[in-house]
């Protein structure tokens, strides 16, 4: 009985080590300071406040992309100003000298709290996150 318990486990071990062999291997769709996209992943950097760690989602969740460039509106540099979006740590998000090169973008999944975070190369980005969104559901405003 041990032993097939033991087999059981290092089967199951295997499996796991393979995944994350094969996740850390997916291909890079998109990458900036502030965010990442792979293998229908949107991992958005500096996320939590103080840790600083990432917040990941799943791209198939995404029900909505908001885009605006970072000269056409506020958005807290840290943190939630106004209880509908939280905004990843961008501290020069109000305050670059080529604010129109920037986009503060929204993803909503559903919950309370938006996702926002900085986008420099847009194109790049709407590109990469096409390719995994299911409802390409994406406003300019």
């Amino acid at each position: 009985m041990k032993y097939i318990l033991v087999s059981s486990f290092l089967s199951v071990l295997s499996l796991a080590t393979a995944r994350i062999a094969e996740m850390a291997k997916a291909p890079i769709d998109f990458e900036e300071e502030w965010s990442k996209i792979s293998n229908g992943t949107l991992e958005i950097k500096w996320y939590y406040f103080p840790t600083t760690q990432s917040l990941k989602i799943d791209i198939d969740k995404i029900q909505q992309v908001k885009i605006i460039r970072q000269d056409k509106g506020y958005a807290k540099n840290w943190g939630s100003g106004d209880f509908g979006t939280w905004w990843a740590c961008d501290m020069k998000r109000n305050f670059r000298t080529h604010a129109d090169q920037f986009y503060n973008v929204k993803v909503d999944i559903g919950e309370t709290f938006k996702k926002g975070f900085t986008v420099n190369e847009l194109d790049k980005f709407l590109v990469a996150i096409r390719k995994w969104l299911k409802v390409q559901n994406i406003a300019f405003e």
